[in-house]
């Protein structure tokens, strides 16, 4: 094996690890960046690792310049799948910072070169990434169908990394419709792949931060306050911010129906986590929770700050689709032929 050869597939498997929520710390993918300066495809994947890197621990727009340096890495090296998987991170990637249309957009392009090169997986990835969008706009039923008929794709194509990536999505859309029983059947499926066929570590704190959500919303307060323990510790150990800031948001809230001394420094340290994720949905939430448990401690001073926060931001959170969006959205996908997929898979 060429020394080449090695490094190709030293960084290969990198990158496969990152995909799957284990990522090197930025400064380690930098210094692998460094290490192949002056070869085209092996700088492209290791923007790709970089890329990774950033968006682990929330840095969006570094994470961004990252997978547009691999994009162009892999289009130079006439690496269309690679280009395609870059573009679609790429995507995720305005999504999780508030940009929804750009989302689109990337995957609109990736769409046309997935079906290009006849890469069916690549295409059940829009389509998840789509149902996410909806979830931006507070359209949970679209999301769902969206994320359902990509599990229905996953299930024909018996891929069972995008079975997990959509059993986790479609758990996510039933919980917030309130359909917890379908929520739990989904996450015991996801479980079984991730204990047998695939590995995930961000998904494996998913599956016990689901499970903890739904039981805190049947009252097993108790239950759910140890799942959410358990959730936020694997986050803690895989350093996933993201992670980390929904399962101690969810778990300070289960504290504060539970009546629990440790609420007020847990509610305090999820708002800490949610600002620095700028994760502003959580900060509503913990702010909401907030302004009751110093209430309850008869600390009203205390409670202004998030008083003030929630009246200037609790009418944007979620924004619901406006007419305009609902147009952009239809012909996005009606030019890249997104419900195009429904007939290549029936």
């Amino acid at each position: 094996m060429s020394e080449r050869d090695r490094l190709i597939l030293e960084l290969q498997t990198i990158a496969k690890e990152a995909h799957c929520g284990s990522p090197p710390s930025p400064l380690v993918a930098l210094e692998l960046l460094k290490s192949v300066k002056g070869d085209v495809y092996l700088t492209a994947l290791a923007s790709a690792v970089m890329g990774h890197a950033w968006q682990h621990i929330s840095e969006h727009d570094k994470a961004q310049m990252a997978f547009s340096s691999a994009i162009e890495g892999f289009r130079a090296a006439k690496r269309a799948r690679d280009e395609t998987e870059a573009m679609i991170l790429l995507g995720t990637s305005h999504l999780l910072s508030g940009e929804p249309m750009r989302a689109l957009d990337h995957w609109s392009n990736a769409l046309q070169i997935a079906r290009k090169i006849n890469d069916r997986e690549l295409c059940i990835r829009v389509y998840l990434g789509v149902g996410q969008v909806y979830i931006g706009f507070g359209d949970m039923e679209s999301a769902l169908q969206f994320n359902e008929l990509a599990l229905e794709m996953a299930r024909r194509l018996n891929h069972d990394e995008r079975k997990g990536e959509a059993l986790l999505n479609v758990a996510s859309d039933a919980y917030r419709l309130g359909r917890y029983s379908y929520t739990l059947q989904c996450i015991a499926e996801a479980e079984k792949l991730l204990e047998t066929t695939i590995s995930n570590k961000i998904w494996s704190a998913e599956v016990v931060y689901f499970r903890g959500r739904v039981h805190a919303q049947q009252g097993h307060y108790a239950q759910a306050k140890l799942e959410l323990e358990t959730a936020y510790q694997l986050s803690e150990q895989n350093d996933n911010l993201w992670g980390k800031a929904h399962a101690l948001t969810a778990l300070s809230e289960t504290l504060l129906k539970m009546g629990d001394g440790q609420t007020g420094q847990v509610l305090e340290d999820a708002h800490q986590l949610a600002k620095m994720a700028n994760l502003a949905p959580l900060l509503l939430r913990c702010s909401q929770a907030l302004i009751t448990w110093y209430e309850q401690c008869g600390d009203v001073s205390a409670s202004l700050p998030h008083y003030n926060y929630v009246l200037q931001n609790e009418q944007a959170i979620p924004v619901k689709v406006t007419a305009v969006h609902a147009k952009q959205i239809t012909q996005l996908l009606a030019r890249s032929r997104v419900r195009c997929l429904a007939r290549d898979f029936s």
